[in-house]
């Protein structure tokens, strides 16, 4: 009685949970938001795209894909023999253990008369298959260390309930002939960890038993026609698929970084986790999202981590929808000096204006906020002129040129940017070669708070046409540099007052 309801309670608790995850992918976004795309439009055309697929053509990529990748795992064979013994070990040893002695008195009875009386050797097999398969994955991350493997609380959950199932069936199979009540010990010990994997199993990484399977044979048969909302449920669902296998980190391009920075979250493996938690609304905190967001900021877009992943997810295009994600939320970051405003550009045909505009108007408005602008038809009283702001905006050899400026106005002349407006004053606050004569004049908020120095494209026509040999582009740099430096202190300050009211 007390075993058929725990039985009942897991299988409960591993509905709900499932329930509960399967409702996310329906109910959450990444990237941009799109209010047509309602729950119910979302879960039509997933029925619809399922349906599409099975009456089809598509049947047979989806047929090959799920022999060759998701039951022999050849994605994995082909990047790591080692993890791919350990994963076939698994995954083969649990599936006869689930047929052979889950489902025993439906299958394995009708096989073996005296199954119960009887030493079984094939669940001795199984099971000491699956505890090898254990054993590799121990020594991969423990004692092998494979470079960027990181092991976190739910890595260790899973090893020690796979670990205390296996040994506890094993003991239990051993002392069935020998003592019943050491065997009736190891029936409990077995039984109870079975019903906590199950609860267990929805809400932790054994999930990706269901969903990297789905994410293979989804990332197989859709394609840049695939319905819009199918994309969006796909890439939730893709969150739950990660196997936090760390293949992506070993081969991204900035992971380097995260070792210089401090900055796990920088590794695509790391940064999944917490943008799960991000997408679901959770608390991550402002150190969580920092990190999160300088990670996704980092990113350079090589598509090296989609090309290795054995679960088929696609990194790059997830990485992008995050970082509308971030955007979308209104928490600005500075586009303008992270690869992602290039890669954005490329994407703009995706969006609106007004999806494309906002962020970057954010960004900027975020970065001058603690600059006094003012209208070139004002008349700037120079008082003394800001020495210190000269020295510390003198940072390297080529920013001292500023004062080779006589205002020729040459760079102003051939700048792409200047020429893309009618009235480029009022667009950009100052031009060029104001910038330039600000600084000399020391005019802090002049030279940092002008929206020029963020519409640069850094093309050098400036710097190259100077006949003075000022290094225009480098100084902006270096404006660009500090203005960062003084709108976080401005945005630091601001929160402590905050706090403190």
């Amino acid at each position: 009685m007390v075993y058929t309801m725990l039985l009942y309670l897991a299988l409960v608790v591993f509905g709900i949970g499932l329930l509960f995850k399967v409702a996310g992918w329906f109910r959450f976004n990444i990237g941009i938001y799109d209010p047509s795309l309602t729950v119910s439009v979302r879960i039509r055309a997933a029925i619809q795209g399922i349906l599409s697929v099975i009456f089809s053509p598509k049947l047979a990529t989806l047929i090959k894909v799920l022999v060759a990748d998701v039951l022999f795992q050849n994605h994995l064979r082909r990047q790591d023999t080692l993890r791919w013994v350990m994963h076939m070990l698994i995954f083969a040893g649990f599936t006869f253990l689930f047929f052979m002695h889950a489902l025993d008195k439906i299958i394995i009875t009708s096989l073996f008369e005296k199954y119960y009386l009887a030493l079984n050797p094939f669940l001795l097999v199984s099971g000491s298959m699956v505890l090898a398969g254990i054993a590799i994955a121990a020594y991969r991350r423990f004692i092998l260390k494979v470079p960027r493997l990181k092991t976190n609380a739910m890595d260790a959950y899973v090893l020690i309930i796979l670990a205390v199932i296996l040994i506890s069936g094993i003991a239990m199979e051993l002392t069935k002939l020998s003592s019943y009540e050491h065997y009736q010990i190891f029936w409990d010990i077995h039984f109870l960890a079975c019903m906590v994997g199950l609860a267990y199993l929805p809400f932790s990484k054994f999930l990706h038993v269901f969903t990297t399977p789905l994410s293979l044979l989804a990332n197989a048969v859709m394609d840049a026609n695939s319905h819009p909302a199918n994309v969006k449920t796909r890439q939730i669902m893709e969150l739950d698929a990660c196997l936090h296998c760390t293949n992506c980190s070993k081969r991204c391009s900035v992971a380097a970084a995260s070792d210089i920075i401090g900055n796990s979250n920088i590794l695509p493996s790391e940064r999944i986790a917490v943008l799960k938690e991000y997408v679901a609304y959770k608390e991550i905190g402002a150190r969580g999202f920092a990190a999160l967001q300088e990670g996704i900021s980092l990113c350079t877009n090589c598509d090296r981590c989609t090309v290795i992943c054995p679960a088929g997810i696609n990194l790059r295009d997830l990485w992008f929808n995050a970082r509308e994600e971030v955007l979308q939320r209104e928490h600005a970051a500075p586009l303008v000096l992270t690869p992602f405003s290039f890669y954005r550009g490329l994407k703009r045909q995706e969006m609106t204006s007004d999806q494309y505009k906002q962020p970057l108007s954010n960004a900027v408005k975020d970065l001058t906020a603690p600059f006094e602008r003012f209208s070139t038809g004002e008349v700037v009283p120079l008082g003394p002129q800001n020495s210190e702001f000269k020295k510390t905006a003198v940072l390297s050899g080529g920013t001292v040129t500023y004062a080779y400026c006589f205002t020729c106005e040459n760079c102003s002349t051939v700048c792409p940017v200047v020429g893309n407006y009618e009235a480029p004053q009022q667009a950009l606050d100052l031009l060029p070669h104001q910038i330039i004569r600000s600084l000399g004049f020391g005019l802090k908020d002049a030279a940092l708070g002008a929206r020029m120095l963020w519409y640069c494209l850094t093309c050098y026509q400036c710097q190259e046409h100077c006949p003075q040999g000022v290094k225009v582009t480098d100084i902006f740099y270096e404006l660009k540099n500090l203005a960062v430096v003084e709108a976080n202190q401005s945005s630091a300050q601001n929160g402590s007052e905050s706090a403190a009211r």
